[in-house]
């Protein structure tokens, strides 16, 4: 027997060619953001309200969140200047999210972010979850730049 896998994913690219008025990111600005939202969310994910950092070090943190008025312990692992990888596995929920930073065939930098988990999603519901993902990968690249120009 074969385990459903659901994946879900989405990628910007990280400086719009056209607006060239915007601050452009390099991967080490992208990289500090991912970081700091794995420390603290908040900014990056409205829906999560509260964040606890339970230990850290050079490879990653454990984390408790609110959110929905659920809270949850993540382990956040960092593969250092290309992807973070928050990963829940719980009596409530298992998944991993990755926020990866890479290059599209050009050369330009993008970030992704796509969602495993091990079981089916209705279609309806894969569909709200890659449009909540595409909002947040979108956000997150608004506040890194908001971030890096203060």
């Amino acid at each position: 027997m074969t385990e459903t896998v659901t994946r879900i994913e989405y990628t910007l690219p990280v400086n719009d060619p056209v607006a060239e008025d915007r601050l452009r990111l390099s991967r080490d600005d992208v990289w500090a953001g991912l970081v700091a939202k794995a420390a603290d969310p908040r900014p990056y994910v409205p829906a999560i309200t509260e964040c606890t950092v339970l230990s850290e070090n050079p490879q990653g943190l454990v984390r408790e969140i609110a959110r929905d008025g659920d809270r949850f312990r993540e382990v956040v692992v960092f593969d250092i200047g290309h992807r973070v990888s928050f990963r829940r596995s719980d009596d409530k929920d298992v998944w991993t999210i990755d926020n990866v930073i890479d290059e599209d065939p050009t050369g330009a930098l993008t970030l992704t972010f796509s969602g495993e988990f091990p079981y089916e999603v209705t279609q309806s519901r894969r569909t709200a979850m890659r449009t909540s993902m595409a909002r947040t990968v979108a956000r997150t690249l608004a506040v890194i730049r908001e971030n890096t120009a203060a």
